[in-house]
């Protein structure tokens, strides 16, 4: 249980407020699957760094268009010796999956925000993906402030997103709880003094949250609510 009182909570959006995602590329043709596999790689090296000159770090810090990273993507995989695939359909294979919200997750920040406990938004996104985020989500109604990386400069895991998320919110990163399902994203926050959760499975953590900041499981206030209807 966290030492001091949380009086706000902060939430990752890819994985956390939907299902997860870089799982399921049923989709995905035997041919492009080399692409897919090329851009986790790169993913994988590069993301936990704060800042860069990698194109993902460009493109989540609003220095690059989402169009032009998916073009310098093929550049880069035809470079290392593999066939040149349209910027188009690389975006397909790597993204092609619709994002689907996760309803438990939402209500969990609904019962959070209903019982005066402050909510944020933090996400590394790219310029223009704040569209997307309300296509999928109702994120303006769910959440007091939203920092998206390619709106302020800054990236996860670097501290001064955190901090700025907390002074949008007026709390300390003690007060905070931050929820995300990458580690190093979790261990940076943990590291400011916020206690993190590290977002395994978006239904099953949804209810870890609430029990940690309410003091009681999700489903207690739904059956709750039932009974009094």
């Amino acid at each position: 249980m966290p030492i001091v009182p949380l009086r706000a909570a902060i939430f990752d959006f890819g994985g956390v407020m939907t299902e997860p995602l870089y799982q399921d590329y049923s989709h995905v043709s035997d041919e492009m699957l080399g692409l897919v596999r090329f851009f986790l790689a790169e993913f994988q090296g590069v993301y936990h760094l704060p800042t860069g000159a990698h194109d993902l770090h460009l493109l989540e810090t609003g220095q690059i268009s989402y169009s032009e990273f998916f073009v310098r993507l093929c550049r880069r995989y035809a470079a290392a010796g593999n066939p040149l695939i349209a910027p188009a359909e690389a975006e397909v294979a790597v993204f092609g999956r619709d994002i689907a919200a996760c309803g438990a997750m939402q209500d969990a920040v609904r019962q959070l925000r209903g019982s005066g406990v402050r909510t944020a938004l933090l996400t590394n996104m790219w310029a223009d993906g704040d569209k997307m985020l309300r296509r999928v989500a109702p994120v303006d109604e769910l959440f007091d402030a939203i920092v998206d990386s390619s709106q302020v400069g800054l990236r996860k895991p670097d501290p001064a997103i955190y901090r700025l998320a907390c002074r949008r919110l007026g709390v300390e990163p003690s007060e905070c709880l931050f929820v995300d399902d990458l580690k190093c994203n979790t261990d940076a926050a943990a590291k400011l003094g916020m206690t993190v959760i590290e977002c395994l499975d978006p239904v099953e953590c949804a209810d870890e949250v609430v029990r940690l900041v309410l003091g009681h499981a999700a489903s207690d206030e739904v059956a709750g609510q039932t009974a009094v209807a």
